[in-house]
């Protein structure tokens, strides 16, 4: 059986402001994309890792807290959306959102 895990954590910085909609049956959203930037040890060396990755919150109606700049961490799922020039991107599907501060 192969495992069905899927979980990413990735905390950084709000590089946008946020765009909250709310979907014909009551569902909020709130899409932003995060900035990460770390050190990480690979091979027993230091490496700067650095991504930008778009994030989707749904269902949460206590994000109004998040503005461009907030700095948060968020865990959830990973799926690949198409985006309508056809290409794919990695996209966050957040179920948890924390601010670490400003």
């Amino acid at each position: 059986m192969i495992p069905k895990n899927n979980r990413l954590v990735l905390s950084g910085i709000v590089i946008k402001t946020p765009i909250r909609k709310v979907s014909p049956s009551g569902i909020s959203h709130c899409q932003f994309y995060l900035e990460h930037v770390s050190e990480q040890v690979e091979a027993e060396l230091t490496r700067q890792a650095w991504c930008i990755m778009p994030v989707i919150a749904s269902g949460h109606h206590e994000l109004s807290y998040i503005r461009k700049g907030s700095k948060v961490s968020v865990s959830g799922f990973i799926s690949t959306h198409t985006k309508r020039n056809k290409t794919s991107q990695l996209v966050l599907h957040a179920d948890q959102v924390k601010l670490l501060g400003e």
